[in-house]
């Protein structure tokens, strides 16, 4: 799971605002700068096949940031993120960004990790481990917090988490083999824990959808499965809320997992349609769980069918939802599934 440093464009006038996110992205991106409109022109033309994000400032003489957005438009450069950079989000401004498929917005004055983490999430990087004991205690408390408010919303509307847990129990099961295998990379036991758990939070998102009157308001079903699908991002900027530094590795995988399990590795997934290995290896494993729960469901009482077939189907179709390394552990985790169902880790 090695990861190449991605390649982060910034785009501002501002001498001091581009010192200081470069400061601020230097260690775990390659940073290149535009002080122009012109000059962010130049680089796109001919470096955007290398460029993996751009941070870019709207407030320019001459050329501005909508201008630098229109010309990418105009180009057909899509696939590059863009973060928008920002004192005063208007909301002018934001719905016009919008238009031109902005991904994120990111305030002034800057906050480190806040940048760090919407980075790295949309980007599908996975952070170091580097917890220290006490942290991994702060953690944990963190955790059993909030699962304990996930089970209140679940309870209220009648639902369970049984599914959830399965989920999470998949994932630990997939990383302890990916963990022990030769073709694997060694994962500490505490890391393990806690991307598990960051499983089971995934479609957390789903309890602000209640409060969301366009969803109930909607009646063309593709439109409702639009609005639907924002639960992505729900999830991820709930996560985000949590700005203790003990717990900061959690929250970055977990809202990493709450914004992308349901991207695709061909595509054509969503919210962003990110592609390939741009989808971080456990956002892709949580993928294909979803998967795989989402078929045992159907699959379930009377029409029910043995896990080792819908697995065996799940990794034949390989309908591009992850990539052939996620595909090849699942298929070597197939016994340890089957015997995880066969005694009792079920739905209740």
């Amino acid at each position: 799971m090695a990861q190449e440093k991605k390649r982060v464009l910034i785009v501002d006038d501002t001498m001091v605002d581009r010192i200081i996110l470069k400061s601020i992205l230097e260690t775990d991106f390659i940073v290149a700068e535009a002080d122009s409109g012109n000059k962010a022109f130049e680089y796109i033309t001919t470096q955007s096949n290398d460029l993996d994000a751009i941070l870019l400032d709207l407030s320019m003489p001459y050329i501005d940031g909508f201008d630098v957005l229109k010309f990418m438009q105009e180009k057909n450069i899509n696939d590059i993120p863009v973060f928008v950079v920002t004192a005063e989000p208007t909301r002018v401004n934001v719905e016009k960004a919008i238009r031109y498929n902005v991904c994120d917005f990111i305030g002034k004055p800057f906050d480190r990790e806040d940048i760090l983490g919407r980075l790295r999430s949309r980007l599908g990087i996975i952070p170091a481990y580097n917890v220290q004991r006490e942290d991994l205690v702060e953690t944990i408390k963190y955790i059993s917090d909030l699962e304990a408010l996930y089970k209140t919303y679940l309870t209220n509307f009648g639902k369970s988490d049984a599914s959830y847990r399965v989920r999470s129990d998949l994932m630990r099961i997939m990383l302890n083999t990916y963990s022990r295998s030769p073709k694997g990379e060694k994962l500490d036991p505490d890391n393990i824990q806690l991307v598990s758990k960051a499983a089971y939070f995934c479609d957390i998102g789903e309890m602000f959808l209640q409060d969301d009157k366009s969803t109930e308001q909607v009646v063309d079903l593709a439109k409702k499965r639009e609005l639907e699908d924002k639960h992505t991002v729900y999830g991820a900027n709930f996560i985000r809320l949590n700005r203790a530094k003990s717990c900061e590795y959690f929250v970055e995988i977990c809202a990493s997992m709450c914004l992308h399990h349901h991207e695709r590795y061909d595509g054509k997934g969503y919210p962003y349609g990110i592609k390939g290995k741009n989808n971080s290896f456990y956002n892709q494993i949580c993928r294909v769980l979803d998967e795989l729960e989402e078929r045992r469901s159907k699959f379930y009482g009377d029409k029910a069918k043995p896990i080792k077939f819908i697995i065996g189907r799940l990794i034949d179709d390989n309908m591009g939802v992850a990539g052939k390394e996620v595909y090849d552990l699942l298929e070597e985790c197939e016994p340890m599934i089957f015997s995880y169902f066969l005694s009792g880790g079920i739905r209740e």
